[in-house]
Parts: C-alpha cells; structure tokens; sequence
C-alpha cells in the first residue's frame, strides 16, 4: 500500500543523491535502508521473511520437540 509524506525540497534533494548513489530504484528503498540503519529492528519482527510460519498453538504453550 503506497502513501504520501511531505518532505521539504532540501530532503528531497538529499533522498534523491542516495538514491542515484545506492543505485536504488525507488525513495521507497532509501528510506527503508536508513530506517534499519538507524532503528535495528530485525526483519523478523517486520514480516519482512514470508516463508516463516505462523505460531501454533503448541508454539504459544510452550510445547516443543526434542532435537
């Protein structure tokens, strides 16, 4: 889902030089590269692998197997 954000031009200036200099296809990228630089959060917790399966309920119970 795309949205708008306001950015003054000088901003915008700067996100675009990152951008030509990244070589990044969008400001999108950009700011979202800066984002984890800066914040840290693992992608696990952004949903950012699909592939990872939802918790079960055993999960939530604390129920696990032996290796």
């Amino acid at each position: 889902m795309a949205t708008t954000i306001q950015v003054s031009e000088t901003t915008r200036q700067q996100l675009e030089i990152l951008k030509n200099k990244e070589r990044s296809d969008s400001f999108d990228k950009v700011i979202e590269k800066l984002l984890d630089k800066q914040l840290k959060i693992p992608k696990t917790m952004l949903g950012k692998i699909p592939q990872l399966s939802k918790f079960t309920k055993a999960d939530k119970r604390g129920t696990f197997n032996e290796l």
